[in-house]
């Protein structure tokens, strides 16, 4: 989740994209680790970007066949992991990308089983006000998600827009609103 709007964000996410895309295409760089190349993107924004200019940032690199996904999440919010046992947050392990030029990151890893669901989202998902002034929020995220887990990813995805857009007082919301879902195999 990039800082700003319009063109200036825009490009600073192509920018983001074509250096995450350039370093893991890299023939040297095939066991590069989530926080290695987290560390990485960030002293290149750091040192190609004016000071304003940060992102948010999860990262994680999937082993199929292990069923972990070791991950990186710089000052992204916690994405959930929905369980048939319960719901887990991800702890972020470092700050944003881009705003300061030596950071370190750290890497955690965590267990994805059959069913298990890796749910993230920008913060014009949890951000949301209803009349009272109460945000959506990460639990009413999980709790739609629950609701609607024995269906597709595109139809969850949908269900929490339309409940964030019939929680919100606003006719119109102001921040982009973004989910990206990944299911345990």
């Amino acid at each position: 989740d990039v800082a700003g709007k319009g063109i200036s964000a825009a490009l600073l996410m192509a920018s983001i994209q074509a250096i995450v895309r350039t370093q893991l295409a890299a023939p040297s760089e095939r066991n590069l680790s989530a926080a290695a190349l987290v560390a990485q993107l960030n002293r290149q924004l750091y040192a190609n970007t004016s000071p304003e200019k940060y992102a948010t940032f999860f990262f994680g690199l999937y082993d199929e066949d292990a069923r972990l996904l070791p991950y990186t999440n710089a000052g992204h919010l916690q994405p959930l992991v929905i369980r048939e046992t319960g719901t887990e947050l991800l702890e972020v392990t470092g700050t944003v990308v881009g705003a300061f030029p030596a950071m370190r990151y750290e890497e955690q890893t965590v267990r994805l089983g059959p069913g298990d669901l890796l749910v993230a989202y920008t913060d014009g998902i949890t951000e949301p006000e209803n009349a009272y002034g109460e945000e959506f929020g990460a639990e009413r995220v999980a709790e739609v998600v629950k609701r609607n887990q024995t269906c597709e990813s595109h139809e969850i995805v949908t269900k929490i827009m339309e409940a964030v857009r019939q929680w919100s007082a606003a006719e119109e919301l102001p921040d982009d609103m973004t989910v990206v879902l990944a299911l345990g195999l």
